[in-house]
């Protein structure tokens, strides 16, 4: 059912004289400059945002940015990891994914940045202390994936190819989401990656191996050819492994010759660049024991940004409920007509809140506006601002706006792909973003932070259960 708001008067984050709150953002990365080491530190979009071993780490990506789309020496600028070592320090170039691999490959976008835990490796054997590594993973979009783990005592990445094929018309090698997960009939725990149309193939723990992750061959699924789409996120739930393809959600069936079943098919034509099923996450089930499902359903264009949850069933079933929709919110909040919206680029990312305690989870998306050229990305027809969303347990929902609501002269953000709580111990949440949407995007890649209590809270809307 479509969102139904509830008369609620704005109780945003501000002090006093700035009720929008944004004084309370501050920007941490602004893209274009060179760091301390000689590198260049741009981007046209930050992709992730991840705390490890106290430091914060950044993807990036050079999708429409000029030193990617016409490099003035003949050499791309492919995507970066990004570091930042203190709250206050200015970030540094750690990774340069076209630097240094033995496919010669260039690397548009940085597209999975994960801090990774393994507790054994493919030979079950317990790893004490567990090994925590952080994993890079980049497409090469028309003929293969690769990935890079650091060495945290050294700084240095190790790069791997994990599976390459012939390039063919509709197939993107474009990997978006990898998770840690164990066999319940083996006893293995593997790392699951999707590849982008060939599937998603899996690798163990493998101390004997420089970059510390063995891959297998070959892709544990489709074994039958490519998805027609792009898968673009992995769960775990209920004891099980789920991944999300178009508007299916597929459930592995553990063991030595797993398998894959549908356990949901919304159906209707997927648009590969839109995606269907975005932002696949887990959450405690709201009507009963175990454990739900929590999306972004986007299949195509002028898709109003549905958030839809799969609650468990019996024998194994799961339900879908509809709980509200992104587009409902940012007409609510802006006053105009809005044609469409896209979200959920990551995760439904989970916080605890610092009033209350409870797990909130924080929606990014971004809109399309009909008129009101003054709210525009100059050109487009995107908000120019940065909208999310906060859900909380009780399936209410607050909306707020990084950097506060957009005016003009004010940095154009368009959309917050990503979001983290700082590795520094003050409770501040970082949000990353831009998306370029084909148009020319030169270092529009930017970091806002704000406390996360500020961050939180936002004038209230309230759903139809």
């Amino acid at each position: 059912m479509a969102a139904a708001f509830a008369a609620a008067a704005f109780v945003g984050p501000g002090t006093k004289g700035d009720p929008t709150g944004a004084s309370e953002w501050v920007q941490s990365y602004t893209a274009g400059y060179t760091d301390a080491n000689g590198a260049w530190a741009g981007g046209s979009e930050i992709m992730h945002l991840v705390p490890h071993r106290g430091k914060l780490f950044a993807a990036n990506g050079y999708w429409k940015d000029s030193r990617w789309e016409r490099p003035v020496d003949g050499k791309q600028q492919s995507a970066q990891v990004l570091r930042l070592d203190r709250p206050d320090g200015v970030w540094q170039v750690d990774l340069d994914t076209g630097a240094g691999t033995e496919v010669g490959g260039r690397y548009m976008k940085g597209n999975i940045l994960k801090s990774l835990t393994f507790a054994s490796d493919g030979a079950r054997n317990m790893l004490d202390p567990p090994r925590k590594m952080l994993v890079m993973a980049a497409g090469n979009i028309g003929s293969h994936v690769s990935t890079w783990v650091r060495d945290d005592a050294t700084g240095r990445w190790t790069h791997c190819l994990v599976k390459s094929g012939v390039p063919a018309h509709g197939v993107r090698w474009v990997p978006r989401d990898m998770e840690v997960y164990r066999d319940k009939v083996t006893g293995i725990e593997r790392v699951f990656l999707v590849l982008g149309n060939p599937g998603i193939i899996s690798g163990v723990y493998d101390a004997s191996q420089p970059p510390r992750i063995r891959w297998d061959a070959e892709a544990e699924f489709p074994g039958d050819g490519p998805f027609t789409t792009r898968p673009l996120g992995i769960t775990e739930a209920n004891s099980k492994l789920y991944f999300s393809v178009g508007g299916s959600v597929y459930e592995r069936q553990d063991g030595p010759a797993p398998t894959y079943r549908v356990v949901l098919s919304l159906g209707g034509h997927v648009n590969t660049d839109v995606g269907g099923i975005r932002g696949l996450t887990t959450i405690p089930c709201p009507n009963g024991a175990g454990e739900s499902m929590l999306f972004l359903w986007a299949p195509r264009g002028r898709a109003p940004g549905q958030i839809k949850r799969l609650d468990p069933g019996d024998h194994g079933g799961y339900t879908v409920h509809d709980e509200a929709n992104m587009r409902d919110f940012m007409q609510g909040r802006l006053g105009v007509e809005v044609l469409s919206i896209l979200g959920g680029y990551n995760d439904l990312a989970p916080f605890a809140d610092p009033a209350s305690g409870e797990t909130v989870h924080i929606i990014g998306f971004q809109g399309v506006l009909r008129g009101s050229e003054h709210l525009q990305w100059e050109g487009s027809r995107y908000y120019a601002g940065a909208m999310y969303a906060v859900r909380r347990a009780d399936r209410t929902y607050t909306v707020n706006e990084v950097n506060g609501p957009y005016q003009s002269g004010k940095r154009v953000l368009v959309a917050p792909r990503t979001f983290c709580l700082s590795p520094f111990g003050d409770n501040t949440l970082f949000v990353g973003g831009h998306d370029a949407n084909f148009r020319p995007s030169d270092n529009m890649a930017w970091i806002f932070k704000a406390p996360l209590r500020a961050a939180l809270t936002g004038d209230v809307r309230e759903t139809d259960h």
